[in-house]
């Protein structure tokens, strides 16, 4: 009887410790999203000029997001290198674990886990793709249903219909 009230109060203790550690936590990432930069999708588009470009969408409640048509789930091995090639479709791509990286005409673009991107750079020079992480990069695609491409940035056609 003892033993089974010992084991029921680590479990307990244990319990408790993880609750205080998770909400910890979760209040930290909270905070940093709050106090530091907005959670941003990398579109990586065609300019006028042919190249592929990459522009920073921040994310809210009131985002519009596109309407999906497939689901992919991808893994990349380590040092994997894709050289200069368009996006497929258009599609977000999510990273959940290994990490990435894009070359676009502005440079080289990080992709850790936990990032997002908005491939939209359908024609043109297009972009490289490489793992750089030393485990696997697994990601998930999905597919857009409207594959219609939006040549330039999004921010400038935004700022466009606002001034009208």
């Amino acid at each position: 009887m003892r033993s089974a009230f010992r084991w029921l109060t680590a479990t307990a203790l244990v319990g408790v410790c993880l609750m205080v550690w998770g909400s910890e936590a979760a209040r930290s990432r909270v905070e940093a999203q709050s106090a530091g930069k907005p959670t941003v999708i990398k579109r990586i588009y065609t300019g006028t000029d042919g190249l592929s470009h990459v522009e920073d969408i921040p994310l809210s409640m009131n985002t519009v997001l596109e309407k999906i048509a497939s689901v992919e789930v991808r893994v990349g091995t380590p040092g994997r290198f894709s050289d200069w090639h368009v996006g497929p479709q258009r599609q977000y791509i999510i990273n959940l674990s290994g990490s990435g990286q894009l070359e676009v005409a502005e440079g080289k673009v990080d992709l850790p886990p936990g990032s997002m991107e908005f491939i939209d750079d359908l024609t043109g020079k297009g972009h490289t793709t490489r793992i750089t992480s030393s485990e696997n990069r697994v990601s998930i695609w999905l597919k857009f249903v409207d594959q219609k491409q939006h040549i330039g940035p999004l921010s400038a056609a935004r700022a466009t219909s606002a001034q009208r």
